[in-house]
């Protein structure tokens, strides 16, 4: 029974670490360090409190208003305005690129990926599954580089920095409307404009919660945006949730915000280990760009 017991704890512990790679990466990388600057008030001041309050905020709305199939309503009514395969594939595309931008790159593809395979599977155009899964986790991507909160670096880099919001997507512009362009091409090369029909389905909204979690992610917006002290959401959101949709609170990806927490405590020791100061300074000093490239790779 122990031996039962023991295997199946020891499967669980092994899927976590697989789901969640890049947080035990950072989880060790943070002990390590910490071996070498031991624990003290400065650690305190590592952490950016408001890029992980406005990455939790907006988590934890989309995942309110994924429960209540808002997204996926929103992409349905999409698609059933096109009548063929080359453009519906283009709209779920399209979609998960604006999703992306609003509700952050891995939501967007949690989102609309099973979409994608509901309207292929059920119109008999798998051949197409393929394709359409890889094109919308480039669009994913690199739709989300536009906005601050399109995935959690531009985040960072946005709050870190006190960067413009013009001046953000006017930086990122070029690269977004080439990579609009390049997909579009692809779609309309790969994909045949075959007659495609969506089976009907009825599902409604809940019209107060629709317009409650609306609200509350347009206070995540205003937030990022810095509209807003990104306390007033971290005492709004979670409390509104808690009586509104508890179970949107725990759908959070926690993994991924305390793989940021574990970052900041790896950054904050390395920058206080004299060698490695001088190491990396001296790097930057002879080209930024190159260093910043590859440390990005690894």
């Amino acid at each position: 029974m122990e031996t039962t017991v023991s295997s199946g704890f020891s499967a669980k512990l092994i899927a976590f670490v697989k789901k969640n790679i890049v947080m035990v990466i950072a989880f060790f990388a943070a002990v390590i360090t910490s071996i070498f600057v031991p624990v003290d008030k400065e650690y305190l001041g590592y952490f950016d409190y408001k890029t992980l309050t406005c990455l939790f905020c907006v988590l934890a709305v989309v995942c309110a208003l994924k429960n209540i199939n808002f997204f996926y309503m929103l992409a349905r009514k999409v698609v059933q305005l096109f009548k063929n395969a080359r453009m519906s594939i283009l709209a779920l595309v399209y979609i998960t690129f604006i999703g992306s931008m609003l509700i952050a790159n891995d939501m967007a593809l949690l989102t609309f990926l099973p979409l994608g395979y509901l309207v292929l599977t059920t119109t008999n155009k798998t051949k197409y599954m393929a394709f359409t899964f890889i094109m919308q986790n480039i669009a994913a991507n690199l739709g989300g580089m536009l906005t601050p909160f399109g995935n959690p670096q531009n985040l960072y880099l946005y709050t870190a920095f006190e960067i413009p919001n013009l001046e953000f997507m006017k930086i990122m512009a070029p690269p977004f409307v080439l990579s609009v362009i390049i997909i579009t091409v692809c779609c309309f090369i790969f994909v045949k404009p075959e007659p495609l029909e969506l089976e009907d389905e009825k599902i409604s909204l809940n019209p107060k919660r629709t317009v409650l979690y609306l609200l509350l992610f347009a206070l995540s917006i205003a937030i990022v945006f810095r509209g807003i002290p990104y306390g007033v959401g971290l005492a709004v959101i979670p409390v509104v949730l808690i009586f509104a949709d508890r179970k949107a609170l725990k759908m959070v990806d926690y993994p991924l915000l305390l793989t940021f927490v574990f970052f900041f405590i790896f950054s904050g020791n390395m920058a206080r280990i004299d060698v490695v100061k001088e190491f990396f300074g001296g790097l930057l000093e002879k080209s930024t760009l190159l260093v910043s490239v590859l440390s990005c790779r690894l």
